[in-house]
């Protein structure tokens, strides 16, 4: 138990540094000018978006684009609310073009958000896709910043920072942000070191003879965390994924509405994660093992244990300190505390209750 706790503080304070260098250290692609820009398009799949479609719409309408190079499509599955209203009003305004397209019914292995996406490429012939979600507002320079990426010809992913909107009557929003951003820290700084795991389907872009050359979504295998797979799909095809933290290309994006939906949120990463991919299997026992010695140790051992503990917190505050250094934004103590609370309880609780209940529930269908 001392060797062990010794290794998960010395290991903790590691990993937050070496992160927190990366996330610091590491450069978005330059900017380019309207006449490098690709033709893009702004890809929405909505399933029953009625109360926030009309905010995210009003967000991308303002993006400075070029307006000849970009337009937006919004993949409505199977909404039974007044999604295609929203849609329809929205088109009706000058500026960006606005178009809608109905999701077939499920074929295959091609269902859930990822035939809603396919749908949307297949309804356009732009160079990128760019994607984000209804409950998101991106900033204006976010499609711009976005498909400047491509300029690189080896860039078949782009990805970009998804910050959650806390609402002010709800203290635990400041939680769900912290360990939002703290999973995109991780994630952020493995692509930008060259070992891309995932990217964030509310933003990222996509080549489109990048997709095409892994055989799009009807090629891959049903996934819950659609962006997973074919961020894993594209980077063993040979292309680069990019993934740096850059206020620029941010979008604003609304939290769950609970702690606790925040929770069955995780447990939906960590069943894609699980299921997609064979080596994923010991990074999740590793993480579960590292948090039950911890709690272990605070029983049995607890001066170490408190240390250990310290060396998790101090590593989640470098690597929060580092990205909102990038992004922009204060740190609150308490809500960091908080947020290493709600990891303690998912890395040492998902396991199980993955076990117990495998299924997962999603826009109302199970999945």
């Amino acid at each position: 138990m001392t060797v062990a706790l010794t290794v998960i503080l010395v290991g903790y304070l590691l990993v937050g540094a070496a992160v927190a260098g990366r996330l610091l250290t590491h450069r978005p692609p330059p900017v380019v000018p309207d006449a490098e820009l690709p033709r893009a398009v702004i890809v929405v799949a909505a399933r029953d978006e009625e109360a926030c479609l009309g905010r995210c719409l009003e967000a991308l309408r303002a993006q400075d684009y070029p307006a000849d190079r970009l337009s937006i499509v919004v993949a409505d599955d199977h909404s039974t609310d007044g999604t295609a209203e929203v849609v329809r009003a929205a088109a009706a305004r000058d500026g960006i073009a606005i178009g809608y397209v109905r999701v077939p019914d499920p074929a295959g292995t091609l269902r859930g958000k990822a035939q809603a996406l396919h749908t949307a490429f297949s309804a356009s012939d732009a160079e990128v896709f760019l994607l984000t979600d209804a409950d998101c507002a991106p900033v204006p320079t976010w499609a711009r910043t976005l498909a400047s990426g491509f300029a690189d010809p080896t860039m078949g992913i782009h990805c970009g920072l998804a910050r959650l909107m806390p609402r002010p009557d709800h203290p635990t929003d400041a939680i769900q942000a912290l360990d939002w951003e703290y999973l995109i820290g991780l994630v952020s700084a493995a692509a930008e070191a060259g070992f891309p795991a995932t990217g964030m389907g509310n933003n990222m872009a996509v080549r489109r003879t990048a997709y095409e050359a892994v055989g799009g979504y009807p090629a891959l295998p049903f996934s819950v965390t659609e962006d997973f797979i074919l961020v894993r799909a594209v980077a063993e095809a040979g292309w680069r994924v990019r993934f740096p933290i850059d206020r620029a290309s941010r979008v604003w994006s609304l939290p769950a509405p609970s702690l606790a939906a925040a929770y069955d949120q995780r447990r939906r990463w960590a069943r894609g994660g699980l299921s997609d991919n064979l080596w994923v299997l010991p990074v999740y026992a590793f993480v579960f093992a590292v948090h039950v010695l911890m709690v272990a140790g605070l029983v049995l051992q607890p001066r170490l244990g408190l240390a250990a503990l310290g060396a998790m917190v101090t590593a989640v505050g470098m690597v929060l300190g580092a990205l909102r250094h990038r992004a922009g934004g204060r740190l609150r103590p308490w809500a960091m505390l908080g947020t290493v609370a709600f990891q303690i309880v998912y890395f040492t609780t998902l396991p199980v209750v993955l076990l117990l209940r495998p299924r997962i529930g999603w826009k109302g269908r199970r999945l």
